[in-house]
Order: structure tokens, then C-alpha cells, then sequence
């Protein structure tokens, strides 16, 4: 019977603490890819994802040639 009310308790401070503390945002990612218009008109768009405050965390290794497409 102590056992009980000990785990009642203790279920009912977790749920207090969990009402009562600072709680944060859980901030998922979503695709954010980086797009560059050439003069032609035509994109090359490199994949990347960015977490809920809009920072970029990862992108592929795709990368975009320069106007001309002439590279170094």
C-alpha cells in the first residue's frame, strides 16, 4: 500500500514539474534549397536543410558552376 502511494506521488510531482518547467520549441528541419538564375534564365539549385530557426544544417555536395561554365 506505501509502494502505491509512493509511485502516486511520484507520478503526480513529474506531472507538476512538467507543467511548471520552461518548455522548448522542438525545432524540425525542412528542405531549403540554395537556387542561382543564371543570365539564360535556367537555375542550378544545390539541396539543403534548415532547422525550425531558418540556419541551414546540412546540403549535399551538388554544387553550381559559374556564369559560362567555365571553372578554374
Amino acid at each position: 500500500m506505501l509502494r502505491k502511494k509512493m509511485l502516486l506521488l511520484a507520478l503526480a510531482l513529474t506531472a507538476t514539474a512538467g507543467l511548471t518547467a520552461p518548455r522548448t520549441v522542438a525545432a524540425g528541419t525542412y528542405s531549403c534549397p540554395i537556387c542561382t538564375t543564371y543570365a539564360d534564365g535556367s537555375q542550378c539549385c544545390v539541396s539543403c536543410f534548415c532547422n525550425g530557426t531558418g540556419q541551414i544544417v546540412a546540403c549535399t555536395d551538388h554544387y553550381c558552376p559559374p556564369e559560362g561554365g567555365e571553372i578554374n
